[in-house]
């Protein structure tokens, strides 16, 4: 394990990069998304430095040697598995995936059509997930908007509002809708 002690006694830790040699090629990025996305505000700021100086020292001497060794392998098995794990993360939380992009682009080359095919579908769902993020709050907007036309609906079948109002609010949810959908292809 990997120790890092505040002024004031508190201790935190990291896994060990010898540890880290053991584990799946894909695991040691996937740890490092995790703790700079999830974990590094929650670090004391005196030791954060020492904490990111540490991931990135882990990504250069084992995630990105880990994971382009197992990209290049010979063994079709081997890249096969990498592929099938990264598709996994890439369904489940793409975000992890950042670090690996260009290695993972440049595995949409591989002889193998199979691991080709994945790394393209990675591709894809990460970049789907960042479409997904930038359209996050018009998709907020749009459940509100969608909230308040059921009470339209309502009160439109009441005869409360007239054609034009009631066509107005539809107008605009549609249309809300319609550029979510746009900017999300």
């Amino acid at each position: 394990m990997r120790v890092f002690r505040t002024k004031k006694g508190r201790v935190y830790q990291l896994a060990d990069k010898k540890m880290m040699e053991k584990w799946n090629p894909e695991m040691p990025l996937i740890f490092i998304g995790y703790i700079e996305e999830k974990r590094l505000d929650d670090y004391p700021s005196e030791i954060k430095k020492d904490v990111e100086a540490y991931l990135n020292e882990i990504l250069e001497e084992v995630a990105i040697p880990k994971l382009v060794d197992s990209l290049k392998s010979d063994d079709l098995e081997t890249r096969k598995r990498v592929a099938e794990n990264l598709l996994e993360i890439s369904s489940n939380n793409p975000d992890q995936l950042k670090i690996a992009l260009p290695h993972i682009k440049e595995a949409t080359e591989d002889k193998s059509k199979e691991v080709a095919k994945k790394m393209e579908k990675i591709l894809h769902n990460f970049d789907k997930a960042q479409k997904r993020k930038k359209t996050a709050k018009k998709r907020s907007k749009l459940r509100k908007l969608r909230k308040q036309m059921d009470e339209i609906d309502m009160k439109f079948a009441a005869g409360e509002l007239t054609d034009e109002e009631y066509l107005e609010k539809q107008k605009e949810y549609l249309k809300l809708k319609r550029e979510i959908q746009e900017e999300e292809m």
